[in-house]
């Protein structure tokens, strides 16, 4: 009997050591479903300003757009004489999107087009680089010289680089402007 008793105890034990699996691979599941739907819902990364980079065409004219993660406040821009590079300040009016520690740089790349040369967009969330609470220091670089305007879009979420229907034509770049 003492044979076929412990025979009846296996039994159970498997079955318990089944559904103890079962178990664990269900809550496995359940947290690989809640971690991928907090990633779904959770916002950029931190220290991440520009989310997506677009170029628009109006007309015979084109438009880079950087779509930026924060609303921000114009302060400034200075553009090179030959309009290849150009130093953008803003403020962040969300700074706790950005406070603490130091961040490295961002770097963002675009191909050339027919309309407008590739470019690569470098943010700078050093405090170091503007005067102004929560600064954020961008500069675009061309790879080769370009008229464009700049301006901030009306969702304050956007900056704006309009380029003329023959953005290589006579009269040089913009200089440096203050608040539009």
């Amino acid at each position: 009997m003492d044979e076929l008793t412990s025979r009846t105890r296996l039994k159970p034990e498997r079955d318990e050591l089944g559904d103890a699996v079962r178990t664990a691979a269900t809550l496995q599941g359940a947290l690989v479903a809640l971690l991928v739907a907090a990633l779904l819902r959770a916002t950029p990364a931190i220290g991440e300003v520009v989310d997506e980079i677009t170029i628009e065409r109006h007309d015979s004219a084109a438009r880079v757009r950087l779509r930026l993660t924060v609303p921000v406040h114009y302060l400034r821009h200075a553009v090179s004489a030959d309009g290849a590079a150009a130093s953008i300040y803003l403020q962040a009016l969300a700074p706790a999107s950005f406070a603490g520690k130091p961040f490295p740089d961002e770097v963002k790349h675009s191909r050339a087009n027919a309309a407008i040369p590739g470019f690569t967009v470098r943010v700078n969330l050093d405090p170091r680089c503007e005067p102004a609470p929560n600064p954020i220091c961008i500069v675009v670089r061309f790879e080769r010289a370009v008229r464009y305007e700049i301006r901030l879009g009306e969702d304050r979420r956007s900056l704006l680089l309009d380029f003329p229907p023959n953005s290589e034509g006579e009269g040089g770049p913009p200089t440096a402007r203050e608040k539009p």
